[in-house]
């Protein structure tokens, strides 16, 4: 048995680490030229960017890859607790403590190099993925513009730049339109040395409508911060480095002072193609039997909320409890990848959708929602415990159902008479 893996990206190699417990020959096809060593590539786009990996992202990867965390440290990666995060919230700090949950801090080329060496898949690179090849209602094998390749099963894993639409169409099957949430989020980036006093993760936190700024600082390998600019609403940062720097300077929090001692490294590189979308391909009528689609192929989400590596780690999970890739299989194991991005979905384009110029009058249960994310931005920022509870859910290491329960509205309730509104002065430095 054969399965060909379109996309060597994280979703790929993940998907194909997977498939070869179960598949006898593997092969994945990167369109990329890659290289041994981490380097920013174009088919990642948003690489040179901070990427968040959850912990629910890295024990996954920790148990396809006993010992990948220790490894990627050895590199230059972080090792912290989640709970030890300095964020700023709109409202202040938010009260962070230990959680217990080890949180891996990574570039995103170091983290994909370091899976890629312990794939034992066969991996092509400079690979140019054409169309699928159907026998009957079944695809069996994918094109290239060097040939034929056949398949037993073909996952797409090729992220935003997906063709399997217009693929399918060719076919004659038809494939709903993508929902997309845009909050006109853009970033920018640069790398600087790493003075000794900053931090692992410091992060300013977007909230609409009255905070569209934020940004992130992240120490990664080579003893260099990463700092990331971040802009919603269309009120992205420059791309020159005198612009990015008043953009900073512009922050409530203190990162712009944080990099007073630092030397930029890098020019400052921007990155707009933050719109959520997802595609319901779990819908599709005639979907064919030996293909299947994860990753962004399916969904894609605005980067800021870093979930896009853990769910698709989660969806490379769901090879090893399905096996049938019959034309209903694999419309069947399309339905528990939309069902694994879901509650993902929900958190993040609801907020995505609070964006001025983004919705219309939201419906009464979003209006719901949002009152209730405000009690919660109060909360985080006086109250242990609630964050700590918060933290695992953004992490998905718990269902957002463990936020609604007596014990945690009784806990809001004691501060919702404290002020929701942001504060308009910059906030103090960190407590730490």
């Amino acid at each position: 048995m054969k399965a060909v893996v379109i996309g060597g990206g994280i979703a790929g190699l993940l998907a194909a680490r997977v498939l070869t417990e179960s598949f006898d020959d593997v092969v994945v096809l990167e369109r990329d030229k890659l290289s041994d060593e981490p380097e920013y590539r174009a088919g990642v786009p948003q690489g040179r960017h901070v990427h968040g990996l959850l912990v629910r992202g890295g024990e996954i990867m920790e148990g396809l890859f006993p010992g990948l965390r220790d490894e990627l440290v050895r590199s230059g990666a972080h090792l912290m607790d989640a709970g030890e995060m300095r964020i700023l919230n709109p409202l202040g700090w938010v009260a962070s403590g230990r959680s217990g949950m080890p949180l891996l801090v990574v570039s995103r080329p170091l983290l994909e190099t370091h899976i890629r060496r312990r794939v034992t898949a066969k991996i092509v690179d400079d690979a140019h993925v054409t169309g699928l090849t159907f026998r009957g209602s079944t695809v069996d094998g994918v094109l290239t513009r060097d040939g034929r390749i056949d398949a037993d099963l073909v996952v797409d894993a090729s992220g935003r730049s997906s063709k399997l639409p217009a693929w399918l169409a060719e076919a004659g099957i038809a494939v709903p339109e993508p929902e997309v949430v845009d909050s006109r989020t853009g970033y920018a980036t640069r790398l600087y040395t790493a003075p000794p006093e900053i931090p692992v993760v410091v992060a300013e936190s977007l909230s609409a409508p009255d905070t569209p700024r934020g940004g992130i600082v992240m120490r990664i390998e080579g003893d260099r911060v990463m700092v990331t600019a971040q802009g919603a609403g269309g009120d992205h940062p420059p791309r020159d480095p005198e612009g990015f720097q008043q953009f900073l300077d512009s922050l409530r929090g203190p990162i712009a002072g944080m990099l007073a001692d630092a030397e930029p490294v890098t020019p400052v590189y921007l990155f707009a193609r933050t719109a959520s979308r997802r595609i319901a391909f779990e819908q599709v009528t005639g979907w064919p039997g030996g293909l299947v689609a994860i990753g962004d192929a399916v969904c894609v989400f605005n980067p800021v909320y870093g979930q896009g590596m853990t769910v698709a780690a989660m969806a490379a999970l769901l090879f090893r409890r399905h096996s049938d890739f019959s034309a209903k299989g694999c419309r069947d194991f399309q339905r528990k990848v939309a069902k694994t991005a879901q509650g993902s979905w929900v958190l993040s384009s609801n907020a995505d959708q609070s964006w001025a110029g983004v919705e219309k009058t939201p419906a009464p249960l979003m209006r719901a929602f949002r009152w209730y994310m405000k009690k919660w931005q109060v909360a985080l920022v006086h109250d242990q415990d609630i964050f700590l509870r918060f933290l695992r859910v953004v992490h998905l290491v718990a269902s957002p159902a463990t936020l609604m329960n007596p014990v945690v509205f009784r806990r809001l309730a004691k501060y919702s008479r404290l002020d929701p509104r942001p504060g308009r002065r910059r906030a103090a430095r960190s407590p730490r």
